[in-house]
């Protein structure tokens, strides 16, 4: 009977431990306890937007971990804000704390349309610096229904108010905005080629202020070329005004000269104009002198030219002397003996 009553104990004992552990495991699970080091930040938001402590944060949609606690926190001296935001401390592991930067985003949304809240992070890019333990950032102000529902009842309302006032002729407008629409709608497809060409324009515009915008970026850049090409302007300026000079010192000898040789010229042009002023009846005389000499050569040469012909022709002694062979060899041999025997002209053997 004892042993009964001690084997029933044991196994009452060993079904309390067993139902003490899984409740231990279940407290673990369900509470999310981590027992490593993990990252916190907080972040601040105008409205909790349902949020409540434990729920997930994600990063690209992946839960990264979850809000530790929310707590007011007074806004003071910050006006166009609300007096008191709530801070939600986050709590992250640290193999995706790098993935959360100072421009990070965060937003409170719904996993669907009736999920429960939790906040996402929007990374865009690595270049800011990372969110270093415990810094306060920022998040987006989640979208109020109770605010856009309050809203738009008011605008009903205002609408409402216009259209039962019997002092503003709602139809009336309506219909003057309807012609509006209609007048508006014609003048732009009466002027769409005119619309199309404006529109063409502008975007030419634009195409050239880019440019110009581009060159002038470029400029900018080629400052240091810029600086050299302006550096060697001037000194290009400062040897041309130098030559200059230098020209200037010996061009005026030469002008000096020039002015000289061409008043040389003129008093040279002057004496010869007086010269033949003076004697111009015996420039006359002498040009008439200088014909009759031209004429009298042309006749002697025409007479000369003509005794050439009789001589060539064989008239008279020299032309017979000249055609005839043997009168010729005669005259030759009497020439011989002559000189030869010159006294044979004075007597003979």
């Amino acid at each position: 009977m004892q042993n009964k009553e001690t084997a029933i104990e044991v196994k009452v004992g060993a079904l309390v431990l067993f139902s003490l552990g899984l409740l231990v495991a279940f407290v673990l699970v369900l509470g999310d306890f981590s027992f490593s080091d993990e990252f916190t930040f907080h972040v601040d938001f105008e409205n909790a937007g349902g949020l409540k402590p434990g729920a997930d944060v994600a990063i690209a949609g992946i839960n990264v971990g979850n809000v530790e606690r929310l707590e007011f926190q007074p806004n003071k001296g910050n006006e166009g804000q609300p007096a008191v935001e709530v801070r939600a401390t986050l709590r992250i592991s640290p193999d995706y704390a790098d993935a959360v930067r100072q421009d990070s985003e965060f937003f409170i949304t719904r996993r669907g349309v009736l999920g429960e809240p939790y906040i996402e992070i929007e990374t865009n890019s690595f270049d800011a610096p990372q969110v270093e333990e415990g810094a306060v950032l920022r998040g987006v102000q989640p979208p109020r229904m109770d605010v856009i529902v309050a809203k738009a009842t008011e605008l009903l309302d205002t609408l409402d108010d216009l259209l039962s006032d019997p002092d503003i002729p709602a139809s009336e407008l309506i219909g003057n905005a309807a012609s509006l629409m209609g007048n508006l709608d014609k003048v732009i497809v009466d002027n769409r080629q005119d619309i199309d060409g404006t529109i063409e324009g502008a975007r030419m515009s634009t195409q050239e202020a880019a440019k110009l915008l581009q060159a002038l970026n470029y400029a900018v850049e080629e400052g240091e070329t810029l600086r050299r090409t302006l550096a060697d302007a001037q000194a290009t300026a400062a040897n041309a005004r130098a030559i200059s000079s230098k020209v200037n010192g010996q061009v005026d000898p030469v002008i000096a000269d020039v002015r000289a040789a061409t008043e040389n010229a003129r008093k040279v042009s002057e004496t010869a104009a007086r010269v033949l002023g003076d004697n111009e009846q015996k420039l006359d005389e002498s040009i008439a002198n200088v014909h009759a000499s031209t004429e009298d050569l042309k006749n002697i040469s025409e007479g000369a030219s003509t005794v050439v012909g009789r001589i060539e022709s064989g008239e008279g002694t020299v032309g017979q002397l000249l055609a005839d062979r043997e009168m010729y060899d005669d005259m030759k041999e009497l020439l011989r003996t002559i000189k030869r025997r010159p006294w044979k002209i004075i007597w003979k053997e």
